[in-house]
């Protein structure tokens, strides 16, 4: 699974550059200057800055036929124990579906997700 890097100051996650440096690899954001190494802080929440972060599967879904959905690959996603504290303990019996918008990976303020539900 890609990681997805995001600025500790920022947020911002579309707008970073990566280089070889001796050290290891820089990463510089975009929109705010801020510079760093890419393994010298832990992977955050892009919504509330922890590091409580759970990897969980990930349903990867596409219609078959017609309107019929189904499951034809799992990947892997990452999830905040605070931020997507319902859907961290809705996955641990099932896989997170696919529609699902992580707030450990898209900065977002709204509750667009509503109740997640899974049909038979």
């Amino acid at each position: 699974m890609a990681r997805t890097i995001a600025c500790p100051d920022c947020g911002e996650s579309d707008d970073i550059r990566g280089s070889e440096t001796p050290d290891g690899i820089r990463i510089t954001c975009g929109a705010c200057g801020r510079s760093w190494l890419r393994d010298e802080e832990p992977e955050r929440c892009v919504t509330c800055g922890g590091t409580d972060l759970v990897k969980r599967p990930h349903a990867l879904t596409q219609f078959s036929r017609g309107t019929q959905l189904s499951i034809v690959a799992m990947g892997e996603t990452v999830l905040c124990a605070v931020c997507d504290a319902t859907m961290v303990e809705w996955s641990n019996a099932r896989a997170v579906p696919a529609n699902y918008r992580p707030r450990a990976t898209e900065k977002r303020d709204d509750d667009a997700d509503g109740p997640v539900m899974i049909t038979p």
